[in-house]
């Protein structure tokens, strides 16, 4: 194995820490509550005529954060075996809430209650590396990614970060990468002084940002020029514990919005065995370029810099796969 070789090093990485990007949660609401509001970025994206092709089938995504409601009912039909790397003895339930937020985002299911994912039948494996606080220690992150790739996910998603490299960490996401997982990152929430946080920034991940109900750049999403794609990130309903559901904010949200985008497009490309190629990050990152939107106020210099390549749009994947 390319990581931890050494029992001094893992030691070391067992020492440092990482933590949740930064999030504002703005409203908690019943299962029946959930069921009167429907999420905007899937109204405004008119999801529901894509899901006629593809809903994700046969896609798998280990959610590396706090875990997940295991028995949400939004979530358990979608939900695999997954690990808690935080207590090895324990199972990867979420006592925090982000993870199963972040979850719901990707494959909530379709099933007429509370809300629904991107890709309502796609798989999740939990991988709890973060504690009920939002935090972890480097090695374990490491260790849970090079796990979730031995269990050949077909996407990793983490929203956690560092403004500085981590090199631990990347040499996990390489691993991944050189098995054919694709990782996707939050990009930040520090705004637009800041550069896309670590491991976000690394080219082998893709970056992904926050817009708002306008299509505007939220303006907590970091910028830079490794940003890749922006996505629904403000205000965002999903499941939280123990079957309650959430409105949050953050590039967190914008993360697993792509996630569920990335499904849908693999889910349809095996169903019709297209022959597109998808096996590393710069694949998807051309292919997902297709896709895009720009954003309604962009007459700024370094545009790359602020929007990467654009607003992820399923109306434009939909027209694409009726193409095909």
């Amino acid at each position: 194995m390319v990581l931890g070789t050494r029992r001094f090093k893992k030691m070391k990485n067992k020492n440092k820490k990482i933590k949740l990007l930064p999030y504002k949660r703005e409203d908690v609401l019943t299962i029946q509550d959930a069921a009167q509001k429907a999420g905007w970025e899937i109204t405004a994206f008119n999801l529901p005529k894509a899901w006629e092709f593809t809903q994700g089938e046969g896609v798998t995504v280990a959610v590396l954060d706090t875990g997940a409601d295991l028995e949400h009912e939004d979530l358990i039909i979608n939900l695999l075996p997954g690990k808690n790397f935080v207590n090895l003895k324990a199972s990867p339930q979420d006592d925090n809430g982000h993870g199963s937020h972040v979850t719901g985002i990707i494959c909530a299911s379709n099933n007429e209650i509370g809300v629904v994912g991107v890709a309502p039948k796609t798989k999740v494996i939990p991988v709890k590396v973060l504690d009920k606080n939002g935090t972890g220690n480097l090695q374990n992150v490491a260790d849970g990614i090079i796990w979730a790739t031995d269990q050949k996910v077909d996407f990793i998603t983490m929203s956690l970060g560092s403004p500085n490299p981590i090199p631990v960490i990347h040499e996990a996401i390489k691993y991944a990468e050189s098995k054919g997982v694709i990782v996707f990152c939050a990009a930040g929430n520090a705004g637009k002084t800041h550069q896309i946080f670590y491991p976000a920034n690394y080219k082998e991940t893709i970056g992904i940002g926050a817009i708002d109900e306008n299509f505007n750049r939220a303006n907590f999403s970091c910028t830079g020029d490794d940003l890749d794609f922006l996505a629904p990130g403000v205000k965002i309903l999903s499941t939280v514990p123990t079957n309650w559901y959430a409105v949050l904010s953050g590039t967190s949200m914008a993360n697993p919005f792509v996630v569920g985008m990335a499904s849908l497009l693999l889910s349809f490309k095996r169903k019709n065995n297209l022959n597109i190629k998808l096996e590393t990050s710069e694949d998807y990152r051309e292919q997902l370029k297709k896709y895009t939107t720009q954003i309604p106020d962009n007459n700024f210099s370094g545009k790359k810099f602020f929007e990467g390549f654009g607003i992820i749009d399923p109306r434009k994947m939909q027209e694409w796969i009726k193409n095909n």
